[in-house]
């Protein structure tokens, strides 16, 4: 844990915390271009989704910083796990009935000023459920599978919970991201090929006739598949999108000259963010925020494959999934790889339940990283030179 990372840091912690600073920087500035029109318009305040970007991002500092001083051992202990899913239980069903409606679909819960987006919330319980379980399970010597009775079905009655009303808000985007976190987790538990395949399948099957059963879900595949059949209708957004990146060339239009926020490309500073930030950078600056995300992502995998714990292996695997995993998700669909999903592009994005969520679970995976260490200095110790009073890890952190 001691080499240097990348030729460049000391230790991976050095590459995240560079990573995360410097995504911030790049996420405030393209947040108030994206935003600034809107903002004026609806609030009178040109900075006004700017401001509530870098509160987000203080109250996300503060949360990485608590998660990892607390640790990851003691978050997942039975008692808080338990709370934690009531809490989100509780809030996604209050999200059915006193959520406020937006385009369709009641997905927050409204406190004051403040806006939480619980499914949010679920994408880290759900993690957490995983890495507690099915690493109790594999330090046991016992075998993980999605079909056997027993203690591993915990997170799976819990992610179809979580799914489910999530789906009901609607968003079935997301709740496929919560059920293919879950899913991600036991594959890297170990779970066998076969069941990999059977489940992929129905998985694949469940999605397509749900795609289906929804008009407006089947227009959005159709639109995918070619945005142009209704430029003007559904396959707006997609065309916009497509065009801002087009238009950006190599080095894009420059900052804050960007044409499509102007009201032509709708969630211009939310979900599709990433397609001004393309249009005002060009091709240099997407490379920019891809070797950044890429940069975190070997970052993370260097913590997770480094770790011996296996709930902690298993919990840096999860966050990897959930922050790389939704980055890539993002730019794929904006860039029209993917259809339409609402995955928000975190740092880049402005979306506060998104980025405070994202910082704490990079805070859980800091934690691992600050057991491993600890466990390796404690190691490093020969028996003979130690005393009675020599500290001891106990639950991730020292204590005498």
């Amino acid at each position: 844990m001691k080499k240097s990372f990348l030729w460049l840091w000391d230790n991976p912690c050095q590459a995240i915390y560079t990573m995360m600073a410097l995504l911030i920087f790049a996420g405030g500035i393209n947040v108030y271009s994206a935003s600034y029109i809107t903002a004026r318009d609806m609030f009178g305040n040109p900075m006004h989704f700017l401001l509530r970007y870098f509160i987000f991002a203080l109250i996300g500092l503060f949360g990485m910083w608590l998660v990892r001083r607390i640790g990851y051992k003691i978050l997942l202990n039975k008692s808080w796990t338990l709370i934690s899913c009531v809490i989100i239980v509780g809030m996604l069903f209050l999200v059915d009935v006193i959520g406020v409606a937006t385009k369709g679909a009641s997905r927050w819960l409204y406190l004051g000023p403040i806006s939480i987006q619980p499914s949010e919330f679920a994408k880290l319980s759900v993690i957490m459920l995983c890495a507690r379980t099915l690493g109790t399970m594999m330090r046991k010597g016992k075998r993980v599978s999605l079909f056997h009775k027993g203690d591993d079905l915990i997170p799976i009655g819990m992610t179809i919970l979580y799914a489910l009303l999530v789906y009901k808000q609607p968003d079935l985007g997301t709740a496929a991201i919560i059920c293919g976190l879950m899913l991600g987790m036991y594959i890297i538990a170990g779970i066998p090929l076969g069941e990999v395949f059977v489940v992929g399948c129905g998985a694949v099957a469940g999605a397509v006739g749900l795609a289906i059963a929804a008009p407006y879900r089947l227009e959005r595949l159709k639109v995918w598949a070619d945005p142009w059949l209704d430029e003007a209708g559904t396959g707006y957004q997609m065309v916009q999108s497509l065009l801002a990146i087009g238009s950006g060339g190599l080095t894009g239009t420059h900052w804050g000259h960007g044409a499509s926020k102007f009201f032509y490309l709708p969630e211009a500073h939310t979900d599709f963010a990433f397609a001004v930030f393309c249009q005002e950078n060009g091709l240099l600056g997407a490379t920019y925020v891809m070797v950044l995300f890429a940069i975190m992502g070997c970052a993370f995998c260097k913590i997770a494959t480094r770790t011996r714990d296996h709930q902690g292996f298993l919990l840096a695997s999860g966050v990897t999934f959930l922050i790389i995993g939704q980055a890539v998700a993002n730019m794929a669909m904006v860039c029209g790889i993917l259809p339409v999903i609402g995955v928000p592009l975190v740092f880049i994005s402005y979306g506060g339940s998104s980025m405070v969520l994202s910082m704490a679970a990079i805070g859980l995976l800091l934690s691992v990283y600050d057991r491993e260490v600890q466990q390796a200095e404690l190691e490093a110790v020969p028996p003979e030179e130690r005393r009675d009073d020599l500290r001891v890890v106990r639950n991730g952190r020292w204590s005498q």
